[in-house]
């Protein structure tokens, strides 16, 4: 029997990807009468409220908590389907990614399907360096020590997971969906599985300061996600100083500038790659002290 999906998709001045997203959901392969679209507007400034409110979608709002998590939790608690899907606003659907996922909920212990995430065709050299790097590969994620994970960019989870163990971490800016998935393994003893064939395919940071804010901000969900679950999600050594962690800094600030001036010079892709490497690494360190610096606040 096919489930009835509620899809929950946050947004925050998501204008720009916004229509092509709920496009592809209006379009999937799914019975009309099993699916309900859900889009949480999270006090977007541009026009997004309006985009949604052309489209024959669910709008609710969550103004009263900044983030994408908060956001995801409100269409929870609208949501009125037995298996809850997410994507994001930069996001576009297979027309398959329903029907190829919840197939594997006939198997009782599955609690979460992890997709497929591809990314759209580059347009810039920013977006060509995260499709190499493979950022959003999440059969690589299925390969973590500790327990696997999936990103909320692609993600069905039953809706008796959030009945049995919650919901997300709602003021995390980032790790709220490695976080739940090991929380449903772990405390809710179901099991997550991938999907080669539940695709979605996403819009990818296209400008080196978008990149860099991304980089920032994972950087902080690994802390948290370090100091809940007692440093097993990854190693971070700069963490033990500050002024190891700044000294660290200006060296990879230094190799940013002496790779775009070589870039500048040769027109080569791969020097370009490694100026992008270093905006990674600069933004990362970035993120490690707004973490050290708000730390205080989270105990």
């Amino acid at each position: 029997m096919i489930p009835k999906v509620s899809i929950i998709v946050p947004n925050y001045n998501g204008s720009a990807t916004l229509a092509a997203c709920i496009q592809s959901l209006l379009v999937l392969d799914y019975p009309k009468e099993k699916l309900e679209i859900i889009l949480v507007d999270n006090g977007s400034t541009d026009h997004s409220v309006q985009i949604i409110k052309s489209y024959p979608v669910k709008l609710v709002l969550e103004k009263d908590i900044k983030g994408s998590y908060a956001a995801r939790n409100m269409g929870v608690t609208q949501a009125t389907g037995d298996v809850l899907a997410f994507t994001d606003a930069d996001c576009v659907a297979d027309k398959q990614w329903l029907l190829n996922a919840v197939k594997h909920f006939t198997l009782k212990d599955v609690g979460g399907v992890a997709g497929k995430v591809l990314g759209t065709k580059p347009e810039t050299l920013v977006e060509e360096f995260i499709v190499w790097s493979k950022g959003f590969d999440q059969a690589r994620f299925f390969n973590h020590p500790y327990y696997p994970f999936a990103i909320t960019a692609n993600v069905i989870y039953r809706k008796v997971v959030f009945d049995k163990i919650g919901k997300f971490e709602t003021n995390w800016i980032s790790g709220g969906d490695v976080d739940f998935s090991w929380r449903m393994q772990i405390d809710g003893k179901m099991k997550l599985v991938y999907a080669d064939d539940c695709i979605v395919y996403h819009y990818h940071r296209a400008s080196v300061k978008g990149f860099y804010l991304q980089t920032q901000t994972h950087a902080y969900g690994a802390c948290l996600l370090n100091a809940k679950y007692d440093n097993k999600f990854q190693k971070i050594h700069e963490q033990k100083g500050t002024v190891t962690l700044y000294i660290k800094m200006f060296q990879k600030y230094l190799e940013k500038i002496i790779f775009f001036f070589a870039f500048f010079l040769f027109r080569k892709q791969r020097i370009y790659f490694l100026y992008l490497s270093r905006i990674s690494t600069l933004g990362y360190f970035k993120g490690l002290i707004q973490y050290r610096k708000a730390r205080h606040l989270l105990k």
